[in-house]
């Protein structure tokens, strides 16, 4: 879209300085009715392609509102991940305990197993105090045999109890880790549908914007062969109003863009975007002194931000629409923000270096739609700044 945005702007400055300047060049052009005919396929083109790129607009406004939403769905993820984490750990704990729990109730049970093996080898379940009269010496010793009776007693209704008390404390402790995990399985399943809703959305608006953007390439194609009818006059325009059609031109590049431009205070462009030499060049580079403030181009999070093969050190943001800003040759100490910070648009994130590949102070800014591997899908930045 950007080469037809340029056409658009070489049409517009085309034919105003033709109407303001048509006294200087109607001796060059065959008729005035050569120019009312361009004038007329320039209107009808502008209609169509202004038609297309409020559709393509709507769709990424409705595009950037999906993924905002979709980040706020990583956030919860992130979220809940953290959860997650706290109740394994809980787990963890409470499978101590009841293996802790399990070992005392079986060891008790053993022990109550022993003492009743000991206290009623006949088989009986009973001991009567007439047993304990017949085996005592004395009246002395019936008193102390009857009282070492009842503690033993009292001791073996105490350990049922507890092995009971146990029992109930293992049974409360499965049903609050059963509770917890299906809250959580729960919560992820809701997470997981809400989130495979919006990533369709995302797929059915893409084939659109597809759908919009072939539609787009067509209406390119005729543009160009219109561009054709005007390089006659083109060629015919004077001096003077060649160099103001250069200049209006190189002024409203940067006019329509969404992001604040990178260095406020700085408007020169040292390189472009694209070829350059034996190299391809992904980014513009602003010249600047060392030390003027780098802004956040719009609103995002810190994705990286140190140091970077060729950059010396760089800042990448990851922005709502899903884009990222690339910000590099800053010296480590002019960085002011880290990752995983959030930041506004208009913010200062660095000032100006002259650190790793670089042949002076100047700002490298670049635009990309994502990573693959370990390689930055580099685009175009210039359709996204506005340089007023």
């Amino acid at each position: 879209m950007m080469k037809t945005k340029k056409l658009l702007i070489y049409f517009i400055i085309t034919m105003m300085l033709l109407v303001s300047n048509f006294n200087i060049v109607h001796a060059q052009v065959d008729s005035n009715l050569m120019v009312k005919e361009l004038i007329e396929k320039y209107n009808n083109r502008l209609q169509v392609i202004q038609q297309l790129n409020g559709q393509e607009e709507k769709i990424q406004g409705q595009l950037s509102t999906i993924n905002r939403q979709i980040f706020e769905y990583d956030k919860l993820v992130n979220d809940l991940q953290t959860d997650i984490n706290k109740i394994t750990i809980k787990m963890e704990s409470v499978q101590v305990d009841i293996a802790t729990n399990q070992h005392s109730i079986d060891f008790r049970n053993n022990l109550l197993k022993n003492r009743l093996s000991n206290m009623y080898t006949s088989g009986n379940i009973s001991v009567s105090f007439m047993d304990v009269l017949l085996g005592s010496t004395d009246f002395s010793d019936f008193i102390n045999r009857a009282s070492m009776l009842t503690l033993v007693i009292k001791q073996d209704k105490q350990i049922i109890e507890s092995m009971g008390q146990d029992k109930a404390n293992l049974t409360n402790l499965n049903e609050e880790l059963n509770q917890e995990q299906n809250l959580l399985f729960a919560q992820r399943n809701t997470l997981n549908s809400a989130r495979a809703a919006q990533e369709e959305k995302i797929n059915e608006r893409l084939i659109l914007l597809d759908q919009l953007q072939k539609k787009s390439l067509n209406e390119v194609d005729t543009a160009q062969k219109e561009e054709e009818d005007l390089t006659s006059i083109d060629a015919k325009l004077t001096p003077d109003v060649e160099v103001q059609l250069k200049a209006a031109l190189q002024k409203m590049l940067f006019s329509d863009g969404i992001w604040d431009w990178p260095v406020p205070s700085s408007h020169l462009i040292t390189s472009d975007f694209g070829p350059r030499g034996q190299e391809f060049h992904a980014g513009i580079d602003i010249g600047a002194p060392i030390g003027t403030s780098i802004v956040a181009v719009d609103n995002g999070i810190v994705l990286y931000s140190g140091k970077a093969t060729g950059f010396g050190n760089w800042i990448v943001i990851k922005h709502s629409n899903g884009l990222m800003s690339i910000y590099g040759h800053m010296y480590g100490d002019g960085i002011h923000v880290s990752v995983g910070q959030e930041v506004k648009r208009g913010q200062e994130i660095a000032v100006v270096g002259n650190d790793g590949q670089s042949t002076g102070p100047h700002l490298h800014f670049a635009v990309a739609t994502g990573i693959t591997g370990n390689k930055m899908n580099y685009i175009d930045p210039r359709p996204y700044l506005n340089n007023k």
